[in-house]
């Protein structure tokens, strides 16, 4: 049962989402060669006015890129809010509450789904900022700079890096499901009651995480700091999802 609700909410999500990532890709092969077109052709031109409005083109076109990357950030975040919204609190939610599957399954099938988006859009993000420097610093430069990146952290480190990257994404989005909970203990103004439920629990941890000192080793980008950042992020996650598992199994109110 837990593999059919996992594949209904993969299933959920429409192909505008898709085609909006499909954009980037698309989006980022012609900036890349137009930004390299016009800076070739700016530095070759002789009038100092044309000149200024030819190097303005590549900074507009790299603003655009910007926007629709962000917009398909805030679909991803539209998508896993909609979701575990309108699936247990909207008029789907008394069928997936009376459904022969825990709480927990409920809650898992909702959080891999939302790991995948995200997974997905952030592979995304990278194929395009790829696909957009390439023509602009050429194939050779490029190649040529992965080594050096590499070198930037140890394998160890990347390897942490990596992990406390999943961690804290996990955490973000078992975060915006307890505010989300939160809200629904409310009578009125629940998606509201939701947003600010959001902000005080992330203050309260940073306010902790203050507290415990965990900002004296954010100075550097060692293996430690990772190593810490991942079980921070790992109390931080168990319990988001341990609050919302207690409030929607206890507390929960479905108008």
């Amino acid at each position: 049962m837990f593999s059919k609700l996992l594949k209904y909410e993969l299933k959920s999500v429409g192909k505008w989402y898709f085609a909006l990532n499909a954009s980037i890709i698309a989006i980022s092969i012609f900036l890349g060669f137009s930004i390299k077109t016009l800076t070739d052709y700016a530095e070759n031109y002789t009038t100092s006015t044309a000149n200024h409005y030819t190097q303005l083109i590549p900074i507009i076109l790299a603003i655009m890129f910007g926007v629709v990357v962000a917009s398909a950030w805030i679909a991803t975040l539209a998508i896993i809010v909609r979701r575990f919204y309108k699936n247990i609190f909207g008029r789907e939610g008394y069928l997936t509450l009376t459904l022969p599957v825990s709480t927990h399954q409920i809650i898992l099938s909702k959080l891999i789904a939302s790991l995948i988006w995200t997974a997905f859009n952030t592979i995304v993000v990278t194929i395009g900022v790829t696909l957009l420097i390439i023509p602009i610093f050429g194939l050779g430069h490029f190649l040529a700079f992965l080594p050096q990146l590499a070198k930037m952290l140890t394998p160890a480190e990347w390897g942490i890096g990596f992990l406390w990257l999943a961690i804290s994404s996990i955490s973000g989005i078992l975060l915006i499901y307890l505010a989300i909970t939160i809200g629904q203990l409310f009578a009125n103004r629940r998606g509201l009651m939701a947003f600010v439920a959001y902000f005080v629990v992330s203050f309260i941890v940073l306010l902790v995480s203050e507290i415990l000192g965990s900002h004296e080793l954010n100075s550097d980008l060692t293996i430690h700091f990772f190593i810490y950042s991942c079980i921070e992020c790992f109390i931080e996650g168990a319990i988001f999802y341990l609050a919302t598992h207690y409030l929607l199994k206890n507390k929960i109110n479905i108008q």
